[in-house]
């Protein structure tokens, strides 16, 4: 598998223009270069406090995007214009793929392309082992256990990452977003960074509806 990994000080270059609303010059850029924009989500009313929900929801309902979700991914697509993209990709969940047409629409763009290798980790059959807080605390503990037909933080990120790469050779010289969900949007930018994944998972770990910009030599 092609390696993914990117030198941070291009991240940080790119991060900088992208902040500062500029465009990196193309002589700055090694070539041929893929820009991802791997962006997590916006708020889903799943992440939103019980007690805080209108009413007793769905799980459907629960993966959908609240107002102020939805009105990020709009401010999404706008803050994403003229940078290039000629794609953009999705994780199947619902609150991912409405982020991603919000984005897609913005820019005027195709339907979203749906992949399942930018999912959310499976979880697999050990519901205790899978569950957030006990990921959390191997996490930080450096644990990477895999749950009984689930995912690890490392598996998730191979196939992130080997997708990732297929993308590098399919749009060289251009960019593409990836709606994703924290784990995997972390592993990708710690990766990018040169740390290990349980090392840097912590301090890459993404808001609601952020864009973080890598450079795929």
């Amino acid at each position: 598998m092609r390696s993914t990994r990117v030198a941070f000080a291009l991240c940080l270059l790119f991060a900088a223009t992208l902040a500062a609303g500029r465009s990196v010059a193309e002589k700055d850029l090694p070539a041929p270069t893929l820009r991802v924009f791997v962006v997590r989500h916006a708020q889903a009313w799943k992440n939103v406090p019980s007690q805080q929900r209108p009413r007793r929801m769905s799980d459907d309902e629960l993966d959908a995007l609240t107002p102020k979700g939805l009105a990020r991914a709009e401010a999404l697509g706008r803050e994403l214009a003229g940078r290039d993209v000629v794609a953009v990709y999705a994780s199947p969940a619902r609150r991912a793929q409405q982020t991603a047409e919000a984005i897609a629409r913005a820019l005027g763009l195709g339907a979203p392309i749906v992949s399942e290798s930018f999912r959310t980790l499976d979880t697999g059959s050990d519901e205790r082992l899978a569950s957030g807080s006990v990921r959390m605390k191997n996490w930080k503990a450096g644990r990477d256990p895999r749950p009984e037909g689930g995912e690890s933080l490392a598996d998730g990120y191979a196939r992130a990452a080997s997708a990732v790469a297929e993308l590098a050779t399919k749009y060289a010289g251009h960019a593409v977003v990836v709606v994703t969900h924290g784990e995997i949007a972390s592993s990708l930018l710690t990766r990018a960074a040169g740390q290990e994944l349980l090392a840097g998972y912590f301090t890459h770990f993404p808001d609601e509806g952020s864009i973080h910009p890598l450079l795929i030599p």
